[in-house]
């Protein structure tokens, strides 16, 4: 398989299917220098999105609800992301059907809205839709299906901390100037 718009650098955890594009979860390092996140999940979860993702969604933290999805669907545990003001930041490696092509993207969040990077320099935005279109809804398909966590994210402008997490199947985020968890230990 040929990667284009990034370099692999390993695969981590198992590759799921839908609509006809593998994802592969990995490493990765997107070409280019002046990224932007796009393909928001609440652009992809519906009027009525399942009732475990309507009050992160609404409240703003569907980051939680992402990272509690990924254990489950591809089989690893995401590391806290190095990126300021963010939960997540996880590569993968799309390879749509009859397609010998891999395109990375990045799926990460801002302040707890979770969407999907792709290099400046491609693929073009119907491949990029494409991808997306098949992401979410594989992420989608058993929303209930939640692996807990605790991870606390450092917010410099605000001087705050934000601690999400999963505990019984219920996503959460709260807000504290502390650094302590008060969930639970750190899967950090």
């Amino acid at each position: 398989m040929r990667v284009d718009f990034g370099t692999l650098h390993d695969v981590i955890g198992r590759p799921a299917s839908h609509s006809g594009v593998t994802f592969v979860p990995a490493l990765v390092e997107l070409d280019g220098t002046m990224f932007s996140t796009e393909f928001y999940l609440r652009d992809f979860a519906g009027p009525q999105p399942p009732v475990v993702l309507a009050g992160p969604m609404q409240q703003q933290f569907d980051a939680a609800w992402v990272r509690a999805r990924l254990p489950v669907v591809f089989g690893f545990v995401p590391e806290v992301a190095e990126v300021e003001k963010a939960l997540l930041d996880v590569g993968f490696v799309a390879v749509p059907e009859r397609s010998s092509v891999g395109i990375p993207f990045v799926c990460t969040d801002y302040y707890g809205r979770t969407g999907l990077t792709f290099s400046p320099e491609g693929p073009d935005r119907a491949i990029q839709a494409l991808i997306a279109r098949a992401f979410w809804p594989l992420l989608l398909q058993e929303p209930d299906e939640l692996a807990d966590f605790s991870a606390r994210v450092y917010h410099p402008g605000t001087g705050n901390w934000m601690h999400f997490g999963c505990e019984h199947g219920e996503p959460y985020c709260e807000e504290s100037t502390s650094s302590e968890d008060e969930a639970g230990d750190d899967d950090e």
